[in-house]
Parts: C-alpha cells; structure tokens; sequence
C-alpha cells in the first residue's frame, strides 16, 4: 500500500468534481476543468516534452465530465464535455497533481491568475 492507492474514489457529474480519498488519509478534490486540463495523454503533453503545446486553462475552464471510469486498477479515465477522452489518469499522477497540495492554485483549485500556463502538473 502507497499514498497513490486510493480507498474511495467518487465522481460527481451534477457539481463536476472527483473526489480521491487517499489510504494515507488524504482528500483530493478535482474539477472537471483542472482534469482536463492537467490530462496527460500524448494529444496534451505530446510523446515527448515540449512536443506540443498543453491545453491553456482559460481554454477549458468550462469544460465538464460526461463520465468516468476505471483503467485496471491503476488508473482512472474521463469523458469531458470538449469530447476529449484519451487521457489515463494514472493514481500516481492524480495524487501529484493534486490541487489541495499546490500552491499556484486557488481554493477552487484553479489557477491563480497570471499562472494559468505556466502551472501544468
């Protein structure tokens, strides 16, 4: 057992947000929108860095989840509002990307202004 093996994970589509509580204690809290924009398939993040240009958060911050699901036991999967739905959410990068434990973003968990480029997980 890590501090990336969750012991619930709860998706809400009617307020938008995933909800990770972790085996350590641990509470994430994720918006639709910061998901979508921290996705990190190859379409976002390319196969190697600086490939391509990551999504801008003002570009997605009104993007919603359509659903969700498991990838094996390791990871989760989404479908957003924007029909993008490639990504696989590894636990590990779900528990690193973390909002609640970032310090560039607000209680909302969205970038602060000036950041919103600059401040992909």
């Amino acid at each position: 057992m890590t501090s990336t093996d969750p012991s619930s994970v709860r998706v809400d589509l009617d307020t938008n947000r995933v909800v990770i509580t972790w085996r350590d204690g641990h509470e994430s809290r994720y918006t639709g929108a910061y998901l979508r924009w921290t996705c990190p398939c190859a379409a976002c993040r390319g196969h190697a860095p600086g490939q391509v240009e990551p999504p801008r958060f003002e570009d997605v911050r009104q993007v919603r989840l359509l659903g969700a699901g498991p990838v094996g036991s390791y990871a989760l999967r989404f479908d957003f509002s924007d029909g993008h739905d490639s990504g696989i959410f590894s636990y590990e990068h779900l528990r690193r990307s973390c909002p609640t434990t970032r310090d560039d973003l607000d209680e909302a968990g969205e970038p602060v202004p000036g950041n919103a480029d600059d401040a992909h997980a």
